[in-house]
């Protein structure tokens, strides 16, 4: 996978701006050649992490949790419970009821679906790069001063702004494929066939919707797909504030002179 989009830096297109020297030495040229080859790298490093296994999983600050409605759920489960008068059944009690009839749910459906959200995102990481890589194809120089001049994750910035859209369109089959050979869409739809789960009290017979009110989304592909776009964002960016503090660690004499130069520093 590692450079799937690698960009010739050194392109002719590159080269149609002005050669005219910058106040610190650097031609148009290398800066678009220097931002180009830190995007790689980063780009690079970013999608070979969010792809491995635990790459979301066991990252807590990436790790996809459980939708807000979801989430609200859960913990009316873990704390409620149905009056029968002269006697009360938890609701925690009924989803181990309903658990152990499902084919979908080997204990805890809402662990298991961060877990299968998670391996989804692993999965369809990616397939980022083709998206990324016509980003880096269509920057223009104005961009790409811009950027120099910027914050530590500037670049970063403007890759969201130009991809993320793309990003979400080229992401969402893809997680919804992964999503569906992880199970998570099976355990979703399992969580949602609680709430009509008809529960056996001895003398009678229980809806769970009649006693909670939830409103949970028809699918969860979305959401999946929006925060591995976030989770991929946040690793980009991390990516690179690295190449801004220390340029010279990557081997590269463009990304040693672009970065390393006082607009860059300054």
């Amino acid at each position: 996978m590692k450079h799937l989009f690698k960009i010739f830096i050194f392109s002719s297109f590159f080269f149609f701006f002005s050669c005219e020297d910058l106040e610190n030495g650097l031609t148009n040229g290398e800066i678009v050649a220097g931002l180009k080859e830190a995007l790689n790298v980063g780009l690079d490093n970013s999608v070979t992490n969010a792809s491995s296994v635990d790459g979301y999983l066991k990252n807590e600050i990436i790790k996809i949790l459980l939708p807000p409605e979801v989430k609200s759920l859960q913990n009316t489960i873990k704390t409620g419970s149905i009056n029968l008068g002269i006697t009360s059944v938890s609701y925690q009690s009924i989803l181990n009821t309903y658990v152990a009839v499902n084919p979908n749910i080997n204990s805890d459906p809402f662990e298991e679906l961060i877990v299968a959200m998670n391996r989804g995102a692993e999965k369809a990481a990616d397939k980022a790069l083709p998206i990324f890589g016509d980003a880096i194809v269509s920057m223009s120089f104005n961009d790409a001063l811009g950027i120099l001049q910027g914050a530590d994750t500037s670049a970063t910035h403007y890759f969201y702004t130009k991809t993320n859209q793309a990003l979400f369109t080229a992401f969402q089959p893809d997680v919804k494929s992964a999503l569906d050979q992880t199970e998570a869409n099976a355990i979703y739809t399992s969580i949602v066939g609680f709430l009509n789960y008809e529960y056996n009290a001895g003398l009678t017979t229980v809806k769970v919707s009649d006693f909670i009110n939830a409103s949970l989304p028809e699918s969860i592909d979305g959401y999946a797909t929006e925060k591995a776009i976030d989770g991929l964002f946040y690793l980009i960016g991390n990516e690179e504030t690295k190449i801004r503090q220390d340029p010279y660690a990557w081997g590269s004499n463009i990304i040693e002179k672009v970065f390393g130069s006082p607009e860059a520093q300054g």
